[in-house]
């Protein structure tokens, strides 16, 4: 079992197309909001399982999260998680009314949350597929699901393919501003065993 699944110079390769998809999901998140939208590539990183549900900062609250299972030449999912104020926030701005109006998880409110999800994933995937090597047969999303979970529950399950192949597991982590204002989403890129190896031999 090695200590990392890429090397530094394949993570910072990584990191130059995810900060090229995140540039086009914020596009197309901007778009579909109607005000400007920032996504940062904070980090693409290796850690102990054990460490990785500190990256969502969740504590001990439930936090909500659409995931969608990739299928194509890389596989895996991609997770939006949130906490419940500013998932419930995304659907007061998205049906124009007064933030605070939306209280609890309702169909329009997981409607809301799930098609933002699809269209930040969808552009960020399209770039994705375009940069890495091999990517003719493309990245193809699932439609997004709804939970809502906690932190360490929701990070074991989408690492669950990833546990055995190395000590440590990959994450990308990218964070979002709108209107300059951070919001408490969170944008996970969450590879499978098969996909780290292809891109262990792929990336340069």
């Amino acid at each position: 079992m090695s200590d990392n699944v890429l090397s530094p110079v394949q993570v910072a390769a990584l990191d130059r197309v995810l900060h090229d998809g995140a540039a086009k999901a914020a596009t197309a998140l901007g778009q579909w909001l109607g005000r400007p939208v920032t996504i940062d590539v904070d980090a693409v990183e290796q850690l102990p399982l054990a460490d990785a549900a500190d990256v969502l900062g969740a504590g001990d609250a439930p936090i909500c999260f659409c995931e969608a299972s990739l299928a194509g030449h890389l596989t895996g999912q991609l997770i939006l998680a949130f906490d419940d104020a500013s998932g419930l926030a995304l659907a007061d701005l998205l049906q124009s009314q007064p933030r605070g109006t939306a209280t609890e998880w309702g169909e329009m409110e997981q409607s809301a949350a799930l098609e933002t999800a699809n269209i930040v994933g969808c552009a960020y995937l399209n770039v994705a597929a375009d940069a890495l090597p091999g990517t003719d047969d493309g990245i193809l999303p699932s439609p997004p699901r709804f939970s809502r979970d906690y932190a360490e529950s929701l990070i074991e399950f989408a690492l669950m393919d990833q546990i055995g192949a190395s000590a440590n597991v990959l994450l990308a982590r990218s964070r979002f501003r709108i209107d300059v204002e951070s919001v408490d989403w969170t944008l996970l890129l969450v590879p499978d065993a098969a996909s780290v190896a292809r891109l262990s031999g792929e990336l340069s």
